[in-house]
């Protein structure tokens, strides 16, 4: 159905609403933010470091130095810097500066400590 040109936007359109109303539930369930930023957000092309807009960057490029700072970015990971940023959450140390390191051990005894606390309430 999808091959249908006159159908395959609205079912594309639908299949993802779904997954977002599931995830919704799921987050309020489980008693998690859910955001949503605007799909028109240039996170790939945006420096996650200064804030820079460098402008339509060609999907073959991967990698991307700012014009501004000089920072050499990967599409993919400046992408996903920006998601967290936009949807409210500071993923960089001072607003947008350089990321924060966090190992896998201190990321699991933050979980279980915030899980306490859920608990006991």
């Amino acid at each position: 159905m999808v091959k249908n040109r006159k159908l395959s936007r609205a079912i594309s359109d639908l299949g993802w609403r779904q997954f977002r109303t599931l995830l919704e539930g799921k987050a309020e369930k489980y008693g998690r933010d859910f955001r949503v930023i605007s799909r028109w957000e240039a996170t790939s092309q945006t420096c996650s470091s200064c804030g820079f807009q460098g402008g339509k960057l060609d999907l073959s490029v991967r990698e991307w130095e700012c014009l501004n700072c000089g920072t050499k970015h990967d599409r993919d990971e400046n992408a996903a810097i920006n998601i967290l940023v936009a949807g409210g959450q500071p993923e960089t140390k001072n607003g947008r500066g350089g990321k924060r390191k966090t190992s896998v051990k201190v990321a699991a005894t933050c979980e279980a400590s915030t899980h306490r606390r859920a608990k006991a309430r």
